[in-house]
């Protein structure tokens, strides 16, 4: 399989490019979410023709749009409870973003500029924040839970180059992730982190199975999916109830 995979790139390679191109794949479209799945990897690879030595690669991928809730704990006639007080709507539900060139003069600038279109605009919050650092402890927040989850990483990860035409690098999906369409994005810069050129690629994640049935009737049926999570429950419960009784009998 890898083999078969670098031949395709070395076809690529050898086609006529124009300056500052890049064209890609990956070795798998669609992904199946099922009751046993533990998490996956997608090899994005392809082949570039930078203009000069200086020119970097940026693969991005970005998962489906979510939102996420900001909760604060705070006292209501004398009961602790979490108040929402910011909420991130729209924002990728998974994101890494890798680049081939580590020590790029810009790292830091494109960074807050990817994570501010991308998660920090789309933030909303439902009162005035106590203090001016309000918002960005929000969004900071939001970043350290997401990394610890597994859901947002940020140049972690060197895109793989080899004799400076062809790339390969593997994308890691964590075991929670979001149903929908994963776009895989291949940018071309320059020293400034101007974009020179670009490709696309798309993943389809979807439930399979079980999952699908729950998910779809939760959503589309929430009647039956409520008499149906009461049955399942008291059979669960009537058959614990039956094991133990046997047990001690």
């Amino acid at each position: 399989m890898r083999a078969l995979i670098f031949a395709i790139i070395f076809i690529f390679s050898t086609a006529p490019f124009s300056l500052s191109s890049v064209i890609s794949d990956i070795d798998k479209s669609n992904i199946e979410l099922s009751t046993r799945f533990d998490g996956t990897s997608i090899l994005v690879f392809g082949a570039l023709s930078p203009e000069n030595d200086s020119t970097s690669l940026l693969i991005e991928i970005i998962g489906p749009s979510t939102s996420v809730n900001i909760r604060k704990k705070v006292q209501i006639w004398g009961i602790w409870v979490n108040k929402k007080i910011a909420r991130f709507k729209d924002i990728p539900s998974f994101y890494q973003i890798s680049i081939s060139n580590p020590e790029h003069p810009v790292l830091i600038e494109i960074e807050n500029q990817k994570l501010k279109s991308l998660f920090y605009d789309f933030l909303e919050a439902n009162s005035t924040p106590e203090d001016v650092n309000g918002v960005e402890q929000y969004y900071l927040e939001l970043t350290r839970l997401k990394k610890k989850l597994g859901k947002l990483s940020v140049f972690e990860e060197q895109v793989n180059i080899i004799d400076k035409k062809l790339f390969s690098h593997k994308v890691n999906l964590p075991k929670k992730i979001h149903p929908g369409i994963y776009k895989i994005k291949m940018t071309l810069i320059d020293q400034q982190g101007i974009e020179l050129s670009k490709s696309e690629q798309s993943v389809k994640v979807s439930k399979v199975g079980v999952q699908e049935f729950l998910s779809h009737n939760s959503k589309n049926n929430p009647v039956f999916y409520g008499l149906f999570s009461v049955i399942i429950a008291l059979f669960l419960g009537f058959s614990a109830a039956q094991l133990f009784r046997w047990l001690y009998r």
